[in-house]
């Protein structure tokens, strides 16, 4: 006879067990759409801050704010995008 307790219909295997790993499961799931979700956000706003640095798209690019054009703010936004994401994701593992 298996002295292994982690073997269902062992002697010493628990339902607390088999409870756990469904969490985990729900766990990982909830952490991997979130990261997808994060993951699409940054590239989102990558592709529209390339798109706008184009030639085709240069008109858009040179409107001023502020006395800086558009292109230059959606270049720093990018970083700032990609910080805030990139610490939402730690916080996310930090949690558990």
């Amino acid at each position: 006879m298996s002295t292994d307790k982690s073997v269902p219909g062992s002697p010493g295997h628990s339902e607390a067990t088999q409870a756990s790993a469904a969490v985990d499961e729900a766990e990982i799931g909830r952490k991997l759409g979130a990261a997808i979700k994060l993951g699409a956000i940054f590239c989102i706003m990558y592709f529209v801050a390339a798109l706008i640095a184009t030639p085709e798209f240069a008109h858009i690019a040179r409107i001023e704010i502020a006395g800086l054009p558009l292109a230059f703010y959606t270049g720093i936004l990018v970083f700032v995008v990609g910080i805030v994401v990139t610490r939402m994701c730690l916080n996310l593992d930090k949690k558990d």
